[in-house]
């Protein structure tokens, strides 16, 4: 379970590298685009472009990060579902064992009354 932990926590951490790999890529082009020698509305429109890209580029990443965190939630419904019928067939198995138990032990009370009956 630990090694998986781990590939979960690395997944996570890539997430976050990958985060500050668009935001530092994003603030390296401004500043590129800002001291090149352009005019005006040609900086603008190249900025505005820059933008749109960008704005695309975080819509997909965090339509990718819903779809990752359901399916996560999915397998996590599945494990504890998983783990609920493993607990229920365990309770059941002690419950037998105990309603065993609990049947000898009134067979045996019973048994020893009934001797005693008869003796008095």
């Amino acid at each position: 379970m630990s090694s998986k932990n781990n590939y979960e926590e690395r997944e996570v951490s890539n997430g976050g590298f990958a985060l500050g790999l668009l935001v530092g890529a994003t603030i390296g082009a401004l500043a590129a685009m800002l001291f090149a020698p352009k005019s005006g509305p040609e900086t603008r429109q190249q900025l505005k472009d820059l933008a749109n890209q960008q704005k695309d580029k975080l819509r997909n990443q965090w339509e990718d990060t819903k779809i990752n965190a359901a399916i996560a939630v999915d397998e996590a419904k599945e494990k504890l579902d998983t783990v609920a019928d493993q607990t229920k067939e365990a309770v059941d198995v002690y419950a037998d064992k105990a309603k065993g138990t609990v049947d000898q032990v009134a067979e045996g009370t019973k048994a020893t009354v009934e001797k005693f009956q008869k003796r008095y």
